[in-house]
């Protein structure tokens, strides 16, 4: 009876081991795209670049640009929020203090 057991158990992970085998087969074909099977698609068309209208080309549209870096008074207020906003953030809650 203990030889019947183990092949019930061997003939079952078998199945379970065909049924898994087909149904990633099943998923595999459902997944990839119609067509030829071996087709490759083309080289891809470059966009054409994208043209600015005359109109707005002049200079009279232009929009100044800005100097990106900060100045002296602007890195102190940036400064002074960061602090302020990391006490609100870090405030003490009142627990033990680590040494």
């Amino acid at each position: 009876m203990r030889n019947a057991e183990k092949t019930l158990k061997v003939f079952l992970m078998a199945l379970a081991g065909v049924a898994l085998f087909w149904a990633v087969a099943v998923q595999a074909q459902h997944s990839q795209p119609p067509g030829p099977r071996f087709a490759r698609p083309g080289p891809a068309r470059p966009a054409p670049p994208q043209q600015i209208p005359a109109r707005d080309a002049g200079p009279h549209n232009a929009i100044p640009q800005r100097d990106p870096r900060m100045t002296p008074d602007e890195r102190r207020q940036l400064r002074r929020d960061v602090h302020d906003h990391g006490r609100d953030i870090y405030r003490d809650r009142g627990g033990p203090k680590r040494p």
